[in-house]
């Protein structure tokens, strides 16, 4: 037979069992809504992620364009130099010497390949004029120190 005290604990043991489940409940809901923000969360980042991926795409695409421009704007450079790269003294004074041009021909620039003879011949010549720029230095009583 089936005592009082049998059916306190069973009673017990149901309420026990009640407050379980109803903090459980609770627990569960605290985890659904948990997990639901950070799903959202997820998103949110996944949709960043992706928003910088394309923002990376258009970066590079203009740093490359950029770079591309660079090397042509420098292999025109290269090609044909412009007046205005030519900083204003070297362009007065080519002006000047076409100017000086214009008057007097071009003379045909000396061979750049010489041969013994000629590079002999070219320092007996430099020898003999620095000579005589010496002779002139020392009747005019200037020193000639370089």
């Amino acid at each position: 037979m089936v005592t009082i005290e049998q059916i306190r604990l069973l009673d017990k043991k149901v309420h026990s069992a009640v407050e379980r489940i109803g903090l459980l409940k609770q627990e569960n809901q605290s985890l659904k809504s948990k997990l639901e923000h950070y799903e959202n969360r997820i998103s949110e980042l996944e949709r960043l992620i992706e928003s910088f991926k394309q923002d990376q795409g258009e970066i590079e695409q203009g740093i490359t364009n950029a770079l591309d421009e660079l090397n042509r704007l420098e292999d025109d450079l290269e090609e044909s130099p412009s007046p205005s790269t030519v900083p204003a003294e070297e362009a007065s004074s080519e002006s000047e010497n076409e100017e000086e041009n214009e008057e007097n021909p071009p003379s045909p620039s000396p061979s750049i390949v010489q041969t013994e003879e000629e590079g002999e011949q070219e320092d007996s010549e430099d020898t003999n004029s620095e000579d005589t720029a010496e002779k002139n230095d020392s009747q005019t009583g200037e020193l000639d120190i370089f």
